[in-house]
């Protein structure tokens, strides 16, 4: 089910091609397995494209488990897009998912978001509140958070340079811009729980992203659990194949809170 995230013309938008529009791909499971849970789904690609293996492919597990799979087509950088649209879209998605609670048959309660890679980023804005540049947090967030193979820090050196510039465009070397946007620098207390992994050799996006964020989430003393293993390539998905079972231990987890 395709749903516009924007009534008319969205907010910052350059045109009104197909790269102008972004849309929800709404995966809802069948009524004898639906459990009410739902997880907006941030797909990977560097803010450059939206990978179907982080998206639709996500969707389709979830739905399948049970848990609405609520795909964010949001619009990128490589169109021209940077931080206050893609923001914009990403908020707008879970107002919507909020929304539409009711008829798509969704606890407002256990709505919870997944990203990955560049996705993990935006997910980490989410977790953070974050709206804009500037300090005002919002407070209703996401209820939950999977980050996969995140980028999290948009700073030298573990910033992935493809992503900070899709993101930030012209203000890419920014250092306070970059610190803004940073999810490790802007964890707080009501941040929610998150399930992270990562692949130690991951070759693209450097897994101290994600030691970063789980070692700020420990002292704040925060519910997490963490899953590095030892070696793995960059961009895996669901990892179908490859000896790493983490959709097991998350949908373990998932469980574990409710969703």
């Amino acid at each position: 089910m395709k749903v516009n995230l924007w009534l008319g013309r969205p907010p910052h938008a350059h045109g009104d091609g197909a790269d102008d529009i972004p849309f929800l791909d709404v995966h809802l499971p069948a009524p004898e397995r639906a459990g009410g849970a739902a997880m907006l789904l941030l797909p990977g690609g560097a803010y450059t494209f939206l990978s179907d293996k982080s998206g639709i492919q996500y969707a389709e597990w979830l739905a399948d488990a049970g848990i609405a799979g609520i795909v964010v087509h949001f619009r990128l950088g490589s169109a021209g897009y940077r931080h206050p649209a893609v923001l914009a879209d990403a908020w707008r998605a879970l107002d919507l998912a909020l929304r539409h609670a009711g008829g798509w048959g969704i606890d407002p309660t256990r709505i919870g978001v997944i990203g990955t890679s560049a996705g993990g980023h935006l997910a980490a804005m989410m977790l953070a509140g974050v709206t804009g540049p500037g300090d005002e947090r919002r407070e209703t967030r996401p209820g939950l958070g999977v980050l996969c193979y995140p980028v999290i820090s948009l700073s030298d050196p573990l910033a992935h340079h493809e992503t900070r510039g899709n993101f930030l465009g012209a203000q890419a070397d920014d250092k306070d811009l970059q610190a803004r946007f940073s999810g490790e620098l802007l964890v707080d207390d009501s941040t929610p729980p998150c399930f992270l992994w990562h692949t130690l050799d991951d070759p693209e996006v450097s897994a101290g992203n994600t030691l970063a964020y789980a070692r700020v989430l420990h002292e704040h003393g925060l519910p997490y659990e963490l899953h590095l293993y030892q070696e793995g390539p960059h961009a895996l998905g669901l990892a179908r194949g490859t000896g790493l079972h983490w959709t097991d231990d998350c949908l373990r987890w998932l469980r574990g809170h409710g969703y």
